[in-house]
């Protein structure tokens, strides 16, 4: 079953983009957030204050490098279930001190994002679909 959302503007940012609702959640906490969904990125990426909110012991996680457009940060995975529209998948996801994105909680990338669904972006519908 196909999904659509409208692309959205956010913040100052005057060019509508591919935001969708995800609902995070570890063991029995969830967090809803608004995430860009990011071809370009590796992996489900989120502000590492989640962490927190989620209630994850964040000296049991691996750290790791990542690097991307906006230059290296240090990022902790976690196993986590990610929520679109209330159908759950698990999924790795690297939270991020260094990645602080003011105007939305996160991205959803290639490895378990892109693995879980077909992504249709239509720019000039204004719209991105998910099957």
């Amino acid at each position: 079953m196909a999904q659509t959302f409208k692309y959205q503007t956010t913040g100052s940012s005057r060019l509508p983009r591919p935001f969708i609702p995800l609902t995070l959640r570890y063991k029995d906490r969830t967090v809803k957030i608004k995430a860009l969904v990011d071809s370009g990125a590796d992996f489900c990426m989120f502000d590492g204050e989640l962490i927190y909110m989620l209630d994850i012991d964040l000296t049991k996680l691996e750290k790791i490098n990542v690097n991307g457009v906006s230059g290296a940060a240090t990022g902790y995975v976690a196993h986590i279930e990610i929520g679109v529209e209330g159908q759950f998948f698990p999924t790795p996801a690297v939270f991020s001190f260094d990645f602080s994105p003011d105007e939305f909680g996160g991205l959803a990338g290639q490895l378990g994002f892109f693995d879980t669904y077909i992504v249709e972006f239509n720019r000039k519908a204004m719209h991105v679909v998910l099957k």
